[in-house]
């Protein structure tokens, strides 16, 4: 029996149904194909390009962003987790490109440049 995760390891129709019939629908939801793997790249490569390029990436963050939200229901592990993953590195690079005071031990929790930089996020990613 093909196991789908990759071509080589097709899942056969018959490999789907059981001995009375039934079909095995965990069989089915193990599939994988090169376009997921692509999607799962891609995915992956936001996050990272947006951090590298920074403030030259901003015209390109929304739909972007947009098209990651997107893949958070997609039914393949890989693309869910580079999806986070890529979303919260773009949470990370908007941090690093606002006017942030440095952390220290014992100020007060919130600050008016905090909330600045979350208000500009909350812009951008409507």
């Amino acid at each position: 029996m093909g196991d789908a995760t990759s071509p080589a390891n097709a899942l056969a129709v018959g490999d789907v149904i059981d001995v009375d019939g039934n079909v095995e629908f965990d069989a089915l939801m193990e599939v994988n194909s090169a376009i997921a793997i692509e999607k799962e790249i891609a995915a992956d490569t936001i996050g990272t390009l947006f951090a590298a390029t920074q403030i030259h990436f901003l015209a390109f963050v929304e739909p972007c962003t947009l098209e990651l939200v997107d893949l958070l229901s997609h039914y393949y592990e890989g693309i869910r987790k580079s999806a986070i993953d890529s979303l919260l590195e773009i949470v990370r690079t908007f941090y690093d490109l606002s006017d942030h005071e440095d952390w220290v031990p014992g100020a007060n929790a919130v600050s008016e440049a905090d909330l600045g930089s979350y208000n500009a996020l909350l812009i951008v990613l409507r």
